[in-house]
């Protein structure tokens, strides 16, 4: 039998959380987390020591890096503790990043170690099960809460305050974790995320909401600053006429727009709908279908994708033949 070697890599977050004066506050490093799991072959690096809402692509690629670093060592799995804030994009951003060649698995908590029914040793414990079954490597990174196995594609923060906040509104979660045991309820997809490119980021893209009846000032203004846009449509991937005018005027002036929908189980059609604004208009005016992607997921794919030099409609292009990437 194989014997494990878990890494665990340590970035704040909740699970790390200790009383400060003026509210809960990242402290606990890696090594003190990973203590409690009590598993014998384990080693532990803090990568960062802060709350998940300061974490974007660049420190997505240096914990990239870091990851890639533990499996070049030997880890047969991989923990990251993390912040739920934005660990859906933080999963994902690797997802496209890294070669997981064994099983990733991002974990936090919702409650601070300090109070009554804490659930972050729970989840912990979890992520150590997840990561030591060599099987999990084939469905990329991993986000495991409340005994429960996400795909980075898939996951989304749905409750702010509940200890079951997390789930993957469009299809499940793909596993749970039985008896210490993770039982994988459905197959891995046929396809990955994974960037035939990947480079440090150094472009920005920006998420404009677009609203009923919007006058299209957000996109304009967007579109100046930024290398590429993501459209968090209505519906099914449906903007104002006013809105489509003024996406199709920053295609024309060569900065890519994805549209996406705003919507939780979010899924943009591609030839339903015709008019000023519909999803037909807007690729007839050039703009990217994000399919299932949800803004935030959509935003780290572009922004990784031309960083690399990757074109947007060929980036995009898995994610319009239907496998959840």
């Amino acid at each position: 039998m194989t014997e494990h070697l878990l890494a665990v890599l340590g970035t704040g977050g909740t699970i790390s959380t200790l009383p400060g004066s003026d509210g809960a506050v990242p402290r606990m490093t890696a090594e003190e987390l990973a203590g409690s799991l009590g598993v014998d072959r384990i080693r532990s690096t803090d990568v960062f020591t802060r709350s998940s809402r300061e974490i974007g692509p660049a420190e997505a690629w240096t914990l990239a890096a870091a990851v890639e670093n533990e499996i070049r060592r030997g880890a047969t799995g991989v923990i990251i503790t993390h912040g739920t804030d934005t660990v859906e994009e933080t999963s994902y951003a690797l997802a496209l990043l890294v070669d997981t060649r064994v099983p990733v698995v991002l974990t936090g908590a919702m409650r601070s170690p300090h109070l009554p029914g804490a659930d972050g040793p729970a989840n912990l414990r979890a992520a150590a099960c997840t990561a030591s079954c060599a099987e999990v490597a084939a469905y990329g990174p991993v986000v495991v809460m409340h005994d429960e196995i996400h795909l980075a594609s898939l996951v989304t923060k749905t409750h702010g305050v509940s200890v079951a906040a997390f789930s993957s509104p469009a299809a499940g979660p793909v596993g749970r974790i039985v008896e210490n045991e993770p039982l994988l309820l459905l197959g891995p997809p046929a396809g990955t995320a994974l960037l035939p490119r990947r480079t440090a980021p150094d472009k920005r893209v920006e998420v404009v909401s677009v609203c009923g009846g919007d006058d299209g000032l957000a996109i304009e203004s967007a579109a100046q600053r930024s290398d590429g846009l993501v459209l968090a449509a209505t519906g099914a991937g449906h903007i104002s006429a006013a809105a489509a005018e003024a996406a199709a005027a920053a295609v024309a002036d060569g900065t890519p727009v994805v549209f996406t929908s705003r919507c939780a189980d979010g899924l943009t059609l591609a030839g339903t709908y015709g008019g000023p604004g519909s999803e037909t208009d807007l690729q007839r005016a050039g703009l990217v279908r994000g399919r299932f992607l949800s803004p935030s997921k959509a935003r780290l794919r572009l922004l990784f994708g031309l960083s690399a030099g990757l074109d947007p409609a060929e980036l995009f292009g898995s994610a319009q033949k239907g496998t959840f990437e």
